[in-house]
């Protein structure tokens, strides 16, 4: 990464882990360049205003989400594996941005922009493709069934997922086990047979 583009990556680390901890208004610019050591100026050359570095950082985050599921998609595993690593993943995001979240920032539309939703959600629309690429992957393995859609089943395995790792964040746990009940619950349901 060239210097310009690895200043502006520093910006937007900066600014992430400020939004994080602060919140989008009591971050302030004079913040972000003292964390990010550069001049305040410097940050006008690159972003225009707050809103632009926040928005940026949205989209960077999501960003960095869809290349970690493209990762487990792409690997030479089973799908069982897949989905213990994809859990995994979304734990360690969690406890490292835990006030960061496709859900929280999507809920912030008082502060992110318009054009950024779009662009977000468009993004999450690849995510559950690629996800949809790992369920297809369990129903040619067997373990998924065939006549459920992939887009459903990629459904139940976000929704699950999101709330099951704000349980283990909550209880301090920081890792997911393959004989973990929440896989039990995905593969086999709850309903009494």
């Amino acid at each position: 990464m060239d210097e310009k583009n690895q200043k502006r990556q520093d910006i937007l680390n900066s600014a992430m882990a400020l939004f994080k901890d602060k919140g989008f208004h009591n971050t302030k610019m004079e913040d972000i360049a003292v964390a990010a050591s550069v001049g305040k100026g410097t940050l006008y050359e690159y972003f225009e205003n707050k809103q632009d570095i926040f928005d940026e950082a949205c989209i960077e985050y999501v960003d960095v989400i869809i290349e970690n599921i493209k990762y487990i998609s792409n690997r030479d595993d089973t799908f069982n594996n897949k989905l213990l690593i994809l859990f995994n993943e979304k734990l360690k995001m969690e406890s490292e941005f835990s006030n960061m979240s496709i859900d929280n920032i999507l809920s912030n539309k008082n502060i992110i922009s318009e054009q950024t939703i779009k662009t977000i959600i468009g993004k999450i629309t690849e995510m559950y493709s690629l996800i949809c690429h790992i369920v297809d992957q369990g129903k040619e393995e067997g373990v998924v069934k065939k006549n459920i859609q992939s887009e459903i089943t990629a459904c139940l395995i976000v929704g699950a997922m999101g709330e099951y790792l704000r349980l283990k964040t909550h209880n301090k746990e920081n890792k997911i086990q393959e004989g973990d009940i929440i896989f039990d619950l995905l593969y086999n349901g709850f309903a009494v047979k």
